[in-house]
């Protein structure tokens, strides 16, 4: 439905149909009187009257049309009425459904004295209190209005009541839940009294918070950027580019450093948008017009260096650097910054001046002499030749590349002198470090490298001079030096550990050889010294003598099998057995396990070994599950086949071995840490296991039993040592 089938329909016309009604209504009353015979007795009573009858049908017309002009007024006050009420009940729709507030107001009274004429629903909305309350509580405007602006927006209202004049004002007012709002009000005057004086007054109040808070927000953010902008030590510019002007653009926006450097306000320059062509210098003039038609022209950035006359004549070199922005209706501007370098460029010129007695004397020194930029940008202006010779780059390609002496070291170098080089010049200070570099030709170099300030009169730094020198030679010695100190303390460490070892075997030996020793001793002198001992008793003391008579063997036989495996004189002793049947042997014959719970899991295995060397590794890794298991724990042993030969395992559910010692652990003499001190073994079982398997071309190893616990493993080649496959293929296959 559209808003114009919204208003109000016009009526036909109805006075035809008014008249029908009276005229039907005063035939009904002549028919009526002519039944009755009341028109013969008036006509009786007019002869009577006949001196009369002309005033009284002057009556009787009158009355007629007094009859008739009263219905059809009835008739027209009840469209009107009808009108009015559904012009109300659209104006009260309107603005109960519109998005602000409308009130009529007592002009007449004082705000605050007397409750409002009307208020829209909507001001429960803005402020949080129905509209009961706002027609019960005469200063509930005086009331929610912020007390900081109450008292100006108060008296603007009175004023503009008094007055007649309409009322437009923004003032804060405070939420029933406590939150401040900004609103706009508008009202006028649109009731007077008969006098002049106001009577009622009409106003919209509108929520304007959220427009509040963005403009105050767009000016924080305009003041930041001026802050930012005119603290700089450059001028800021904004230029609008007009083409139907011939290289003169207004400027619309210019920082107040342009008065300091060139003695012009910023008033000036925007009064004046030629003058900043009349101040280039007339030999740079034709060609900064033509950098600056072609960076409106293509939209490329302007970076250009030209020279300016300041108002008291002095001649600046500004560095102009601007790039283009597009707004909206195709007009563009050039947002840009002069750099004043006329104090560089001076500089420069001085340094040419002196350039070559400085020459004469640095580029016939044996280190390469620089200047830099005392701003941190890296960039050398001078280089001595002796630069190819230290860091093999030529001149030219180090003054081109102002990273490049960064790029030629490690990472680990990089990072550290790029940081200290900007902290010193930051800082203003000296710097010196040595880092590695690669030369393009691979070699690798030490450098030294080291900086100082050349200042002006005033202090103020003009260059970074630099010289840096080969110290390869220098570095080598040092770490010769080092090398050998740490050889020599590495050397300290291991006689410290082969003394520690030493100590530590010998006391395990000594133990080793004492218990047995001591058994054997006492046995002997029972036998010796008791007569009549009984045959059992006499047999179980014997065994118990052959048993330790049988670990000194032992033990002696590790010894020296170890001497000879030191010194090349073993040579396995191939045969054809079956691995698995040895290892069973073993273990049936081994007493120190014979008390524990041992799962056996071997396979008959053929294959061509020194059959007592086997043995002695089945043994010596029983005997160490043994020493490094409790004794209700348990104890694995297997023999599994092998394509390429034979894997055996002795597995425990012990502590384990540290992944750190896995591999010191098979080296001669070498214990672990849990080694018990009540059998601490001579730490040569498991290097002879090692070396043993090695005399097979096999290998020995260690790692963690699925479960926990430690595996020690024995591969056993088929094969003869030079024949057999990679032992990490075998290790990786078993590990699947």
């Amino acid at each position: 439905m559209n808003d114009r089938s919204r208003l109000p329909r016009p009526d036909p016309p109805r006075t035809l149909l008014d008249l029908a009604v009276i005229g039907g209504i005063l035939v009904a009353l002549f028919g009526l009187g002519a039944v009755l015979g009341v028109f013969e007795r008036l006509s009786d009573w007019l002869v009577t009257r006949e001196q009369s009858g002309g005033a009284f049908a002057v009556v009787t017309l009158l009355a007629v049309g007094a009859a008739v002009f009263s219905v059809l007024r009835w008739r027209q006050a009840e469209v009107e009425t009808r009108r009015r009420i559904e012009v109300q009940s659209r104006y009260q729709l309107l603005v109960e459904q519109a998005p602000v507030v409308t009130y009529r107001w007592d002009a007449a009274s004082p705000a605050g004295e007397v409750p409002p004429l009307f208020i829209s629903p909507q001001v429960e909305d803005l402020f949080g209190y129905p509209v009961e309350e706002w027609m019960d509580r005469p200063d509930m405007w005086n009331r929610v209005i912020h007390p900081d602006d109450r008292e100006l927006v108060i008296q603007a209202s009175d004023e503009a009541d008094a007055s007649g004049m309409p009322f437009h004002m923004e003032y804060r007012a405070v939420h029933r839940d406590g939150r401040t709002l900004w609103i706009h009000d508008d009202s006028k005057i649109v009731s007077w009294d008969p006098d002049g004086r106001p009577l009622v007054a009409q106003g919209v109040m509108v929520d304007i918070t959220r427009t509040k808070d963005a403009e105050e927000r767009l000016s924080h953010a305009e003041v930041r950027f001026r802050s930012l902008v005119e603290q700089i030590p450059a001028i800021t510019y904004l230029d609008e580019y007009r083409p139907n002007t011939v290289d003169i653009w207004p400027t619309t926006y210019i920082s107040p450093q342009v008065e300091e450097i060139l003695g012009y306000s910023p008033d000036e320059w925007y009064t004046r948008p030629e003058l900043w062509a009349e101040l280039v210098h007339p030999d740079d003039r034709e060609r900064y017009r033509a950098a600056n038609r072609a960076h409106y022209r293509t939209g490329e950035p302007l970076d250009f260096t030209v020279r300016v006359f300041a108002r008291d004549g002095t001649v600046h070199r500004m560095r102009d650097r601007a790039v283009i922005i597009d707004g909206p209706g195709g007009r563009r501007w050039a947002q840009g910054i002069l750099f004043d370098e006329t104090e560089r460029v001076v500089a420069l010129e001085h340094l040419r001046a002196t350039e070559e007695r400085f020459r004469a004397i640095v580029e016939h020194i044996p280190v390469a002499v620089y200047l830099d930029i005392p701003d941190g940008s890296m960039e050398s202006v001078y280089i001595s030749p002796q630069v190819q010779e230290i860091m093999g780059v030529s001149v030219q390609r180090y003054l081109d590349e102002p990273d490049l002496w960064l790029d030629l070291m490690d990472e680990e170098d990089r990072r550290r002198c790029e940081r200290t080089y900007l902290e010193a010049v930051e800082a203003r200070r000296s710097w010196s470090d040595q880092y590695r570099i690669r030369k393009p030709d691979g070699k690798i170099a030490w450098i030294h490298d080291e900086t100082t300030f050349l200042t002006d009169a005033d202090g103020e730094p003009l260059f970074l001079l630099g010289v840096l020198y080969d110290v390869t030679e220098r570095k080598r010695a040092e770490e010769g030096l080092r090398e050998s100190e740490l050889r020599e303390r590495d050397a300290a460490e291991r006689l410290r550990a082969l003394d520690d070892m030493k100590n530590t075997f010998l006391a395990a030996v000594s133990h080793e050889l004492r218990s047995p020793l001591t058994s054997i001793l006492g046995i002997s002198l029972t036998l010796e010294r008791t007569a009549g001992v009984a045959p059992e008793d006499r047999h179980d003391l014997v065994v118990r003598l052959s048993a330790n008579a049988q670990k000194l063997d032992r033990l002696l036989k590790d010894l020296l099998d170890l001497d000879r495996l030191n010194r090349g004189i073993v040579e396995p002793q191939r045969r054809t057995c079956d691995v698995g049947s040895l290892a069973r042997g073993t273990l049936a014959a081994l007493e120190t396990v014979s008390e524990r719970h041992v799962v056996v899991l071997t396979e008959d295995v053929e294959l061509a070994v020194d059959a007592a060397k086997v043995e002695r590794i089945v043994e010596n890794l029983l005997t160490n599950a043994v020493r490094h298991t409790p004794r209700d724990g348990t104890i694995w042993l297997r023999v599994e086949g092998r394509a390429e030969g034979a894997l055996i395992v002795v597995e425990d559910d012990g502590p384990g071995v540290a992944e750190e010692l896995r591999t010191t652990l098979f080296e001669p003499f070498r214990q672990g840490p849990a080694a018990p001190s009540h059998s601490p073994g001579t730490g040569i079982g498991l290097s002879l296991v090692a070396r043993f398997a090695e005399l097979h071309g096999g290998r020995a190893w260690v790692e963690d039993r699925p479960g926990g616990g430690a595996s020690f493993r024995v591969f056993l080649p088929r094969a003869a040592p030079e024949e057999v496959p990679a032992l990490a293929s075998i290790e990786s296959r078993d590990a699947r």
